[in-house]
């Protein structure tokens, strides 16, 4: 098959397993065929996993690409989205001499376990890299719980820094664990939603010994529309039940009036503040 080929980045079908100064491979969810893109998401190769990591290096001696080092912040996006909404903080982070991957995956697609298989690879095959932080909006941080309670050979060779919780689901959704119930909802919002009850997810253990900062935020309009149509709403946390939950270092409380709670500048600046000085 011809290479050279322009994609959009495989946000909904594809899943990043490599990450190297912006080019990636990603594994197709369901034929388990690899990709190579460069940092333009043009595919360069495509077979397996492995074939594709040889191809890179050589484009590595081809285009001189530099050895990148230190630390990396990963971020992890929720439900339905895709890495596109890290634009704003990823450009921050760069600004402020970190490294940074905002990783895509299938969220529609898989369950909670399936995703943090993914992100076990992912972090395995990490290169040049020996100090790891995270960002995780939303269902986002449910892998990152699923991540920290298996162990993992990554855990062996990175030390994670510090993690960031964007408005994460610590009473669940029971709007979308409701939907799931219907063919339709569940076709189009996939195995996580289902797991989102409130029940699942005070089954969670959402306390660690990693430094780690929470931001919460307002539910947008829609969202509460959605909710007294159907009858499902849940219950805001406040800064003291998120703190009696997970045992952060720190919560803010921070209002966003956009879909992208990144495209508000004070979300991009709390995130990197917290990483370089684990303060909000």
């Amino acid at each position: 098959m011809k290479d050279d080929f322009y994609t959009c980045g495989g946000g909904y079908f594809w899943e990043d397993v490599f990450f190297y100064q912006k080019w990636r491979i990603q594994r197709n969810y369901v034929s388990k065929k690899c990709r190579l893109l460069d940092n333009w998401d043009i595919r360069r190769h495509e077979g397996s996993f492995e074939e594709c990591r040889q191809a890179f290096i050589k484009y590595i001696e081809a285009y001189e690409i530099a050895r990148q080092k230190g630390h990396m912040i990963i971020m992890i996006h929720s439900l339905g989205q895709t890495k596109n909404i890290f634009k704003p903080l990823w450009r921050l982070a760069i600004k402020n001499k970190f490294m940074a991957a905002a990783v895509n995956y299938p969220s529609s697609q898989k369950d909670i376990e399936a995703h943090a298989k993914q992100f076990h690879f992912f972090l395995n095959h990490l290169e040049d890299v020996d100090t790891v932080s995270f960002v995780s909006l939303g269902t986002g941080n449910l892998i990152l719980q699923k991540l920290f309670s298996e162990k993992a050979e990554w855990q062996k060779k990175l030390k994670i820094a510090r993690v960031v919780e964007v408005a994460p689901c610590l009473n669940g959704n029971n709007l979308l664990a409701f939907l799931a119930k219907f063919k339709l909802f569940s076709f189009l919002l996939g195995p996580t939603a289902a797991e989102l009850s409130e029940n699942k997810i005070t089954k969670i253990n959402f306390k660690s010994n990693i430094e780690t900062g929470i931001i919460l935020t307002n539910k947008s309009f829609i969202c509460k529309l959605l909710e007294l149509i159907f009858h499902k709403i849940t219950p805001e946390v406040s800064i003291n039940d998120a703190k009696k939950i997970t045992g952060a270092n720190d919560i803010a409380y921070i209002v966003s009036h956009r879909n992208n709670v990144f495209d508000t500048p004070d979300f991009c600046e709390a995130c990197v503040k917290f990483l370089k000085s684990g303060k909000f």
